[in-house]
Parts: C-alpha cells; sequence; structure tokens
C-alpha cells in the first residue's frame, strides 16, 4: 500500500442478493479495482428478528433472509478475497451473532461494528479480544455518546469511521468535518463509511484525512436491493483506486523540498541582486551596491532584506556577480589536490559546457568532463573546434541535447515527422563529435541520451520502436545510453510527466534487449519512489546492464539533484568501484565558482574512505 494512500474497502453487505456467484463476482470485481478488502455482514437469521406489527421492520427482515448466506459460504468468499491479495472483514449486529459464527471467523482479517451497534461496550470488546482489526462506525451518536464509549479503546486495535446511516445520504447531510472532530478525540486512524449517491464525497473525505473508506459494491445501481442506491458500480471504484493513488501524491506531507520544476521556474521568472561594481569592501552593503534583474541566480531582494542586510560578506563579489548565501559563509577549504587523484583513480567527473571546460580544469582537475551540448552547438560551424580543449588523458562522455529548435523535446521515434527527422539528424551528428574526440584521445564516449515521449501510444509499441532504432543506431561504437529518468523531471518548468525509463517494465525491457543505459541515481531513486518500489531493488535488477552513471541524492518523488549523502541514498560507496565513467550532477553545482561540485567530490572522498576501512576490517 501507497504512503498515505487511502484504504479502500468494498462492503458486499447484502448487495449478492443472496446468491453466492454474485457475491463472488463481486469479489473480483473488487480486487480488479485495487481495493484493500471486502466486508461481508453476518446475522444468524433465525434469531435476529423479532416478530414486528411494524412495516419496516418486516421488509428488512424479509429483506435480510433473502440474501443470507451461510457461514461456509462466507468463509468461501474469505478465501477467494485472500487469493486475490485482498483482505476479508465481517460485520456483526451482536455477540451472539459472533459466537455463532465460532471458529470461521478466523478466515476474516478483521471485523466492523456498525453504526447501529456503536455503544455496544461487550461487542466491540469481545471482538477486540481476537487481536485482530476492529472498525466501529460512529453514524447516529453524539460526541458524547462516541467519547463515552469509544475512547476507553483508544489504545486498542480500533479504526473508528464517521458515517451517516441514511440510504443514500443526500448532499449536504455528510458533515464531513466530523472526521477532524474524532481526531481530536485522539483516535489515530479515522475512516469515512460512504451512503452518498456518488463517490465525489468519498474524494472529499480523503482530501481532508480520511485515512479508510467503506463503499458498498453493487452490480448495478438501479437494483431493487435495500443498499443498491447508495452502492457503486466497479467503474467507480476503479475511480476510486485511481484517485486514492492519486491523492497520496497531492497531499504529500506538512514537509517538503520544492521541486526541480518550481526551482528552475523561481530562477527563471525571479529577480536576483547583481553587484554593480567589482572587489569593493562590502562589509557595510546596502540595497544600491545591487542591480536587480532577472534572471534569479542567487538570492531575492527579499531575501536580503529580512535575512541578510545587516550581515558580513566573508568573500567580495565582482561587478556583475550575482549575491548568493555563499558570500555570508566562510569559506570551505577543500585539499584540491587530493580530491583531483581521488577523481582520476574511481572516474568521478563533472558536467561542463564547450566554453567553460578550461574554467572548471583550473577549479579541480578531476581529469573526467561530460559535454552537456545544446541544440545550437551541436548544429553550429565551430562544433569541432572545441574538441583542442581536450587533453589526451580526459575521459569524455557527452550528454544529448534535451530540447530541439521551438523547445520540442528530443524523440528520434516521434509520430511527428519533423521532431523525428531532426531527432535522428542530432543524434547523428553527436555522434560524428563523439567519433573526433575518440580519435583524439583513443577511448570511448558514452552519448548519454533522455527518451521520455510515449505521447498515447502504448508502451510495449514505443519500448520496440525505440530499441529497434537505438539497436541500428548503436551498430557503431559511438552508442547512445538511454538515461534512467524520474516521473516528474524539470522539462518545462516541471510540467511534463515521463512515461519512459522510469517503471518496472522499462526494466524488463532493457534487460530483454541488453541495452545498456545510464543509471542517474537521483532519478533511480525518484522513479522508484513514485512506483513504491526500492531503488535499491531496481538498481540490482539493472547493474548488469550500467554503462554509465550520473551522482546526485533524491527525495521523494521530485525532490531532484540533492547533495551526495543528504537524500534517500546516502552512502555512493558500493558505486565507486564501478570501472563506468560517474558524473556529479547535484543542482546548482556549478553555481558560484563550482563549489557545489567541490563539496560533493569531497563527500564521496571520505564516503569511499570510510567503505574501504570497513571492508578491510571485515576481511
Amino acid at each position: 500500500m501507497a504512503k498515505n494512500r487511502p484504504f479502500i474497502i468494498a462492503e458486499i453487505g447484502c448487495n449478492h442478493n443472496g446468491d453466492l456467484e454474485e457475491a463472488k463476482s463481486l469479489v473480483r470485481q473488487a480486487a480488479s479495482a485495487n481495493c484493500w478488502g471486502v466486508k461481508f455482514q453476518f446475522r444468524n437469521v433465525s434469531t435476529f428478528y423479532q416478530s414486528s406489527n411494524e412495516i419496516g421492520d418486516e421488509i428488512l427482515s424479509a429483506e435480510i433472509a433473502r440474501t443470507d448466506l451461510a457461514i461456509k459460504d462466507l468463509v468461501s468468499l474469505a478465501d477467494l478475497a485472500r487469493s486475490l491479495g485482498m483482505k476479508s472483514g465481517m460485520s456483526f449486529f451482536r455477540v451472539e451473532d459472533y459466537r455463532v459464527f465460532g471458529p470461521a471467523c478466523n478466515s476474516f482479517d478483521f471485523f466492523k461494528v456498525p453504526s447501529a451497534e456503536c455503544t455496544n461496550y461487550e461487542l466491540i470488546k469481545s471482538l477486540l479480544e481476537t487481536k485482530k482489526q476492529v472498525m466501529v462506525s460512529t453514524g447516529g451518536h453524539s460526541v458524547t455518546k462516541i467519547e463515552d464509549t469509544l475512547t476507553k479503546f483508544i489504545d486498542k486495535n480500533l479504526i473508528i469511521f464517521h458515517c451517516v446511516p441514511n440510504y443514500p445520504t443526500k448532499l449536504g447531510a455528510q458533515n464531513l468535518l466530523f472526521i477532524n472532530k474524532l481526531k481530536e478525540l485522539g483516535f489515530k486512524e479515522v475512516g469515512y463509511s460512504s451512503h452518498d449517491e456518488d463517490i465525489e464525497v468519498c474524494l472529499m473525505a480523503m482530501a481532508i484525512g480520511a485515512k479508510w473508506i467503506e463503499r458498498h459494491l453493487t452490480n448495478d445501481v438501479n437494483g431493487k436491493g435495500l443498499d443498491d442506491s447508495s452502492s457503486s458500480e466497479i467503474k467507480d471504484f476503479k475511480l476510486l483506486d485511481k484517485y486514492a493513488r492519486n491523492m497520496s501524491d497531492i497531499m504529500g506531507d506538512k514537509n517538503r523540498l520544492p521541486n526541480q520544476g518550481e526551482i528552475l521556474n523561481m530562477q527563471n521568472l525571479g529577480t536576483g541582486m547583481y553587484a554593480k561594481k567589482h572587489g569593493t569592501n562590502l562589509l557595510s552593503h546596502s540595497l544600491s551596491d545591487f542591480e536587480i534583474k532577472a534572471p534569479r541566480v542567487g538570492m531575492s531582494v527579499g531575501e536580503y532584506l529580512q535575512d541578510y542586510k545587516d550581515k558580513p560578506l566573508f568573500v567580495n563579489l565582482n561587478k556583475g556577480e550575482a549575491l548568493s548565501k555563499r558570500h555570508f559563509t566562510k569559506v570551505t577549504s577543500y585539499n584540491k589536490d587530493e580530491l583531483s587523484v581521488f577523481a582520476k583513480q574511481n572516474l568521478v567527473g563533472i558536467p561542463v559546457r564547450l566554453h567553460d571546460i578550461d574554467k572548471y580544469r583550473e577549479l579541480i582537475n578531476t581529469g573526467v568532463y561530460e559535454f552537456h551540448l545544446s541544440y545550437t552547438e551541436v548544429f553550429s560551424e565551430g562544433l569541432l573546434d572545441s574538441v583542442s580543449k581536450v587533453n589526451k588523458d580526459d575521459h569524455i562522455s557527452i550528454h544529448l541535447p534535451d530540447y530541439l529548435e521551438g523547445n520540442r523535446i528530443v524523440d528520434p521515434i516521434s509520430t511527428d515527422p519533423q521532431t523525428r527527422s531532426d531527432s535522428r539528424e542530432l543524434i547523428k551528428r553527436t555522434q560524428e563529435f563523439a567519433k573526433y574526440i575518440s580519435d583524439k584521445i583513443n577511448k570511448h564516449i558514452p552519448i548519454i541520451g533522455s527518451f521520455s515521449q510515449r505521447c498515447g501510444r502504448k508502451r510495449e509499441e514505443v519500448l520496440e520502436d525505440l530499441f529497434n532504432y537505438l539497436g541500428t543506431t548503436n551498430a557503431n561504437e559511438y552508442k547512445i545510453y538511454p538515461q534512467w529518468l524520474p516521473v516528474y523531471a524539470w522539462y518545462f518548468g516541471g510540467s511534463v510527466k515521463l512515461d519512459l525509463f522510469n517503471h518496472q517494465e522499462d526494466i524488463d525491457y532493457v534487460n530483454k534487449h541488453q541495452l545498456d543505459v545510464t543509471l542517474d541515481l537521483c532519478h533511480l531513486s525518484l522513479s522508484a519512489e513514485y512506483s513504491k518500489e526500492s531503488w535499491l531493488d531496481w538498481y540490482n535488477q539493472l547493474k548488469g546492464r550500467i554503462g554509465h552513471f550520473h551522482l546526485a541524492d533524491a527525495e521523494g518523488v521530485d525532490g531532484e539533484g540533492l547533495d551526495i549523502g543528504s537524500g534517500n541514498i546516502g552512502d555512493f560507496s558500493i558505486f565507486l568501484d564501478s570501472e563506468k565513467i560517474k558524473v556529479i550532477e547535484v543542482w546548482q553545482g556549478h553555481f558560484h565558482d563550482g563549489v557545489g561540485f567541490l563539496k560533493a567530490l569531497d563527500t564521496l572522498n571520505k564516503q569511499k574512505q570510510n567503505w574501504d576501512k570497513a571492508t578491510k576490517c571485515l576481511s
């Protein structure tokens, strides 16, 4: 079950109409909608109803008798639910019925006490003694009654449900904020038992914090059963499942990190502060020392005025340089010679642009560099001239542009002929560039590409087309290594949901076609988190097909490019022994003279030293 995802229970109740095969069909339908569980009801018909002259009682007693299923049949339904990966539950209305059910109770995973018996202390106590989950609906009872009866069990395995027992419950009678009141009483898990005309109220209940949703499942909402009108058919249960899964992503938690798209948009759309002159003694600086311009490379005016205007600068700015937090921080001293040796020994490098490789080589000579190309650079006449900046002992990789002219995403199998043609030409020219560098340094040049778009086509169809294309394109030594991707990436400020190379099915295809990939560890963590899988398990499935690494840490589903050691991955030591090139991709590592890259290299070096010491001790 996904983190924060509401649990959906399909209440079968009497909607099977006393027909075991119809009941089995409803159970199977519930499984198809990924319900957490199914629930049934039991009354000992022979003793449950007393003769009454009330018309309502006569109708209800006749309906209960008509829809009665034997205990053995109910057990068979529980077995079926379990075989389909669901939990099964039973509602009892009397202790006597629970006792009649006897050992058959062992076949069920949870029990439910209906609203009418919310204050039935004896029944609740007896069910809790089974040590199984017990759920209680509270419809028709005041806060005082609920508090007096149920808070006695607050430390037990009790889940409490808000419920309005009208069949159906008309819009306006739900009072969903009572869910919060139940939480205030101290109950950790609160649900909503729905008798509404449709699933709309269930969605609202999820949004305000209902952890459990119980809803009647029927084959026909227009049927003649007593509960049909307050039930949903399977199509709506599948919608409930969809929204419940999305609810986890939508709600998140109270503490979140801005995602990559947000950060990029704040940078591009916001304004920053740029020094008006060189090397001024800015110990006593003010807003007038800066020009306010876009993009926001460093800090905003608001951040400066609120937190930094009275603080001393430890680093002076050059004219045109963006003011950032770094200038207010004492400079960390790194042993660049040691980090250079570490980088070369472990093939760890940094991303560069064609125009700034000399700058970063001077900053820290890793000997490993990844050229991040733009569309215009690939098609420029001076592309091959940049090879003069490459040394013979360098290790080089090349990252394909993500965009084509006109902000089109690179897609060599696009259904749009122009995009497909332009993408293939871009890849061809990049391979020629790789060959040119390879001829100079006599080393393999990995080419990294991001292929992400399905455009409504089936995954299997797109993957087959892509693998066929790459199989032909990679027939020479200048191979394309598709990059493992997150679901939510920085493209267009985070507005594009990526749908290839980020799911289990993609792992299966990669292994099936024996395709080598660039394993971006940050992206691996993000996509595994989205699928509620283990990134380490995915890594173990992919490690035989890794031709290249990208290194950055991650948090959640969109916390991209975090500092090494600060996220879900933590220790990167196990990856450093690989003979493949590893490129650091921490977010904005190149800002402020590459201090982010230095920090990352230092952390990796320390992690490797600790790993080697631990390994030596174990041996």
